[in-house]
This record gives C-alpha cells, structure tokens and sequence, in this order.
C-alpha cells in the first residue's frame, strides 16, 4: 500500500516537471538557445525516470491494489454515511418582488444537487404557497413548472419600478432619531430593495447613490445628519457603500445605549426660585434697598 503510494507521488511530480518544461517550449524565443540546451537534457533524464515509474507501477502485486483501492472504498462509504442537517428551502407565495430573490436561491441549492426531473418537481411544488400554488402548466415536469412561474411572475419592468418605487417613498417615512429599531429597519428596506435591483441587472452608479443618500438623508433626524455630514470632507462625494456603514455603526450605538426608563419628573413648582423685591422705606429715605431672595 505505502509503496504504492509513493510511486505514485514519484509519477505525478515528473509530471509536473513535464509540463513545466511544455510551457517553456511553447514560450521559446530563440535567444533563450543556451537555456534550450539545457532544459533538453533535464528532458532526457525525466523521460527516462518516468518510464522507471511506469514499469515500478505495473510489477505492483494485485493484493497491493486491491488494498489501496478498499481504503478508498472505506473512506467513500464514510461520507455516503454522513448526515448533514437539513436546509430549510426558501417559499415563494406569488409577490412578484421576491420572485427573483426565490429563484436565484432555489435554482442554487436544488440544480446542484444531481436530483432527477421528479424529485427537483415535488421540491418546488413543496416551496410554492399562496396563489403560485395554483399555477398551471402543461406537462407535470419540473421544466414545465418552473417555465409556467416564470411567464406568470417574471415581469421585469414592473418588479424595477416596484423596488425603484419603495425607496422613493422613503422619502414619506417617519422616523425617530433615537430608534434603533426604526434606523434597523431603514437600512434593512434599502439593502433589501438595492439587492433585488442587482439581481435583475440594475446596478447603481454615481448618480443613484448621490440621489438614494438625499432621499434617505430626508428622513434621518438632525443629530445623525450632523454625524454623518462629520465623516465626510467638504470636497468628498459620498459613496452609498460609506454611507451604509456609517447607518450600521450608528445603529450599533443606539442599540448599545442604557434604556431609558421611566425618569421621575420633579416638581419645579416646590423648587427654590429667585425673587426680587423693590421695598420703599421710610418717607425720609431717599433711596430704594434691592433684596434678591
């Protein structure tokens, strides 16, 4: 078994040799004459210990093959036994704004995974709820099916002007400055929209991100204006990317603060004041005392 291993390992770096004095050849110019020569007798001498090696490989007994070929017949049974846990495939239920979102997902996980037309079928059949489940086709196939959902939801245009849509009217959100929930759930619906958009080819450029940065700057509050505005040179265009980061970092501030908690009010009609008094003495004073209590 070691010996044949090891005649094995000798094979496959004479190969490697082999092919790196292919490369050299192909790329031989002819002022590379001397070097020529001397990889010529590199040659002969690795030919020659690789045909060693293929007659070492053909006197290896049977017995030696057939242990080296039951290890790997042990290690395959192995990972056939292996149990992996099982991945929760994602549901479409017919909103043509996350149709491309399933279909990326479930096309990567089921068309890897070397399963027959049946099988691949009654998966997709399992992942539709809502009104694509009663989506019809023509022949009970997984082709069928999933060409029937494409000509029923894959309208293009409309799902861009639907994401493209939803981050303009952010504009009409109202938002709290001091909620991290709220600035979570912000940037959560821009990344969300941002990455449907990439998936049907639309990518951003200079101009979308400048535009997308005012409409999402309309809804913050103040103070994260100023903040924001503080990261950046006054020269500087800002980049949605910097711009993402800077809403992430400030919602991990916000989620680190103490909550607030129900502060006790006091009650400044009890507290001390300020009083000023003009007191008129005696007729014959002439001048006014200014207390200050």
């Amino acid at each position: 078994m070691a010996k044949g291993v090891k005649i094995l390992e000798r094979k496959f770096d004479i190969e490697k040799q082999l092919s790196g004095f292919i490369a050299f050849v192909d790329t031989f110019v002819e002022d590379d004459k001397e070097v020529l020569s001397f990889k010529l007798s590199q040659f002969d001498r690795l030919n020659a210990k690789y045909e060693s090696v293929k007659e070492e490989i053909f006197t290896l007994s049977d017995i030696e093959f057939q242990n080296f070929d039951g290890k790997i017949t042990t290690c395959n049974e192995h990972i056939e036994k292996l149990v992996l846990p099982e991945l929760s495939l994602p549901q479409f239920n017919g909103d043509i704004e996350t149709w491309f979102i399933f279909k990326e997902q479930f096309k990567e996980i089921i068309e890897n995974c070397g399963l027959n037309d049946k099988q691949k079928l009654q998966y997709l059949q399992s992942c539709l709820i809502g009104i694509a489940k009663h989506v019809q086709t023509v022949d009970d196939t997984y082709d069928s099916l999933f060409l029937a959902l494409e000509q029923r939801f894959e309208n293009k245009r409309l799902i861009i002007n639907k994401h493209i849509n939803a981050l303009l009217m952010l504009k009409y959100e109202k938002f709290r400055g001091d909620s991290n929930v709220e600035l979570r759930n912000l940037v959560d619906t821009c990344t969300k929209h941002l990455r449907a958009l990439k998936l049907l080819k639309i990518e951003h450029n200079t101009f979308s991100e400048l535009l997308l940065i005012q409409l999402v700057m309309q809804v913050l509050d103040t103070e994260t204006k100023r903040l924001f505005e503080m990261t950046v040179k006054s020269t500087d265009i800002p980049k949605w990317d910097d711009f993402l980061a800077f809403l992430n970092k400030r919602c991990l501030f916000l989620e680190n603060l103490p909550s607030a908690g129900t502060k006790d009010k006091q009650n400044f009609k009890d507290s001390p004041r300020h009083r000023s008094f003009i007191l008129h003495t005696d007729a014959n004073v002439d001048k006014n005392v200014y207390w200050s209590l």
